[in-house]
C-alpha cells in the first residue's frame, strides 16, 4: 500500500492532468463525530488542520483549483471557515445554499446543478481523506459525456469500517448495485468521484421517487450502464466519520512520517521515532517548520560551544545536545508535511543551517581535543571530517535522486548527517574525541568516493 505521506506532498505531473474544479459535500449534520466535538464535522481537526482544510489541499495537491462547497448545517460557520482557507492557500471557492440539505447527500449534490460547468468535476466529501494518487485514477481513466466514474475498493481487508462502508457490486467495470445492505458485492465506495452534469440526472429521478441519496443517484445511472468504477485498491483513504475513524487517521499520518526514503539508518530507526512523538504535538500548536529548524540549530550550537569549553561533563553534554537537535531537525519537515506547508525557501533553509550546525560541532569537537593536547593531528582530522560532510551533503541530492529512481521509493543505503552527528555524539560520551574526527573523516570522504561511483557508473549505462 503506498505511503499517507503522498497526502502531504505536490504531484506536478498530477497537476497537470487532473481537471480544476471539485464539489465538496460539506452540508451534512456528521452526528456521530459532532458528539464529541460539538462542532461541524468540516471544523474537526486532525493533526493541527480541519478536516475542511486537508481535503482542500489534497485536491489541490491534485491539481484543483476551483471549489464548490455545499452548505446546509451550521452554513455560516462552515462558509466563513472555508473563505479563510481560501484566503490562506489561494484557491477559489464558491458556495452552494442547500435548502434540502437534511433531505440527504444526493439532495445536497443536486443544488450544485448548473454550477460545475460542463468538463469533468471531482465530487468528494468534507471528511474523507485520501491519496491524490487516486484523482490520477480518476482523471486517466475520465467518464464519457453523461457518465460519471466512482472510485472503488477492492481490498475488503483493508477498509477501516467494513459495517459502514457503501458496497458496491461490479460487473464488466460498471456499477451493477450500490448499497450498505448489499451480501454479495466486489468492492467498497470511497467516496471519490469524477463526473459529468450526468450525474445531476441521475440525482432527480431518484428525487422523483423520494429517494435523496447519492447511492439512489447512481443507482439510477447504473441501470442505464452510466456509471463506471475505477479500483483504487492499494491506494489510502479513510471515512472520517467516527471518533475512532479519527484517531485511525492521527495514527496512518503520524506513521507515514517514518517512510521518508531518504532518511539515512540511524534517522530511519532511532531519530524519526522521536521525532513523530514531537511532531505530534508540535503539529497542534502555531509552531513553524522553520522555526522548528531553527531552535535545531540553536541546540547544535549550544552542543559545540559546550564540546568546546574542555572537560569531560561538557563534551557528553554538548553529545547529547547534539542528538537531541538531530532528532529535533527531522520535526520541520514533519509538520511542514503535515499541515502542507512545505516551501523551497523552508528546505533551503534548513539546509543552510544544518551546514552551519555541522562544521560548528566539528569544529568543537576538535578545538576540544587541540586545547587538550596541543597537538596538530586533531586539526588535520577535523579539517578533513569537515570537508567531508560538506561534500557529503553537497552530493546527496544526485545520489538520492538517483538511487530513488532505481528503486521507486525502495529504502536504499546511505550514510549522511543523521550518521555523522550519531557519530559525534557517541564519541562524545565515549570521550574520544580524536577517533571520532578521524571516523568521520574517513567515513563521509570514503561515501563521498563511492557515490561519485555509482553515479559514474549509471550515467555510462
Amino acid at each position: 500500500m503506498k505511503s499517507w505521506n503522498s497526502w502531504a506532498m505536490k504531484d506536478t505531473d498530477l497537476a497537470n492532468a487532473a481537471p480544476e474544479v471539485a464539489l465538496v459535500l460539506a452540508a451534512g449534520l456528521g452526528l456521530r463525530l459532532r458528539l464529541e466535538n460539538n462542532i461541524p464535522k468540516p471544523l474537526v481537526r486532525v493533526l493541527g488542520l480541519t478536516l475542511a482544510e486537508r481535503v482542500v489541499c489534497i485536491l489541490e495537491a491534485a491539481g484543483v483549483r476551483r471549489f464548490f462547497v455545499t452548505l446546509g448545517h451550521e452554513a455560516e460557520t462552515v462558509r466563513a471557515h472555508f473563505s479563510d482557507i481560501a484566503r490562506r492557500r489561494g484557491v477559489a471557492v464558491d458556495f452552494v445554499e442547500a435548502e434540502d440539505w437534511e433531505r440527504g447527500n444526493g439532495a445536497s449534490t443536486l443544488a450544485a446543478k448548473g454550477r460545475t460547468g460542463d468538463a469533468p468535476f471531482f465530487l468528494v466529501m468534507s471528511d474523507h481523506l485520501f491519496d491524490p494518487g487516486i484523482a490520477r485514477a480518476l482523471a486517466d481513466d475520465p467518464p464519457a459525456p453523461g457518465e460519471i466514474c466512482l472510485a472503488v475498493d477492492r481490498g475488503k481487508d483493508g477498509i477501516f469500517d467494513l459495517d459502514d462502508v457503501t458496497r458496491v457490486r461490479i460487473d464488466g467495470g460498471r456499477i451493477q448495485a450500490i448499497e450498505k445492505s448489499l451480501d454479495d458485492w466486489d468492492a467498497g465506495d470511497t467516496g471519490i468521484m469524477l463526473c459529468t452534469s450526468g450525474l445531476f440526472e441521475g440525482l432527480e429521478r431518484a428525487a422523483a421517487r423520494n429517494m435523496h441519496g447519492l447511492s439512489d443517484g447512481l443507482r439510477e445511472l447504473a441501470g442505464e450502464g452510466r456509471a463506471r468504477t475505477v479500483d483504487v485498491t492499494g491506494m489510502p483513504w479513510l471515512d472520517v466519520d467516527t471518533p475512532e475513524a479519527l484517531r485511525e487517521a492521527e495514527r496512518r499520518l503520524m506513521r507515514d512520517q517514518g517512510r521518508k526514503t531518504r532518511d539515512g539508518p540511524v534517522a530511519r530507526h532511532l531519530n524519526r521515532p522521536v521525532s513523530r512523538w514531537l511532531s505530534r504535538y508540535l503539529v497542534r500548536t502555531t509552531v513553524t517548520p522553520n522555526q522548528v529548524s531553527l531552535a535545531s540549530w540553536i541546540l547544535s550550537c549550544v552542543a559545540a560551544g559546550l564540546m568546546a569549553l574542555g572537560g569531560y561533563p561538557a563534551l557528553a553534554a554538548g553529545g547529547v545536545l547534539a542528538q537531541l537537535a538531530s532528532i529535533i531537525d527531522g520535526c520541520d519537515g514533519e509538520i511542514a508535511r503535515l499541515k502542507y506547508s512545505q516551501s523551497k525557501f523552508g528546505g533551503w533553509f534548513d539546509a543552510v543551517l544544518d551546514r552551519y550546525a555541522d562544521a560548528f560541532l566539528l569544529f568543537g569537537l576538535m578545538w576540544h581535543e587541540f586545547a587538550s593536547t596541543g597537538a596538530y593531528l586533531p586539526l588535520l582530522l577535523g579539517f578533513a571530517a569537515i570537508v567531508g560532510s560538506f561534500l557529503n551533503s553537497y552530493t546527496a541530492d544526485k545520489y538520492d535522486g538517483l538511487m530513488a529512481q532505481r528503486l521507486q521509493g525502495a529504502p536504499y543505503f546511505r550514510l549522511g548527517r543523521d550518521v555523522r552527528v550519531f557519530v559525534i555524539f557517541l564519541g562524545a560520551i565515549l570521550n574520544q574525541a580524536l577517533v571520532t574526527l578521524g571516523v568521520v573523516a574517513l567515513v563521509m570522504n570514503v561515501e563521498v568516493v563511492r557515490r561519485i561511483v555509482v553515479c559514474r557508473r549509471a550515467d555510462a549505462k
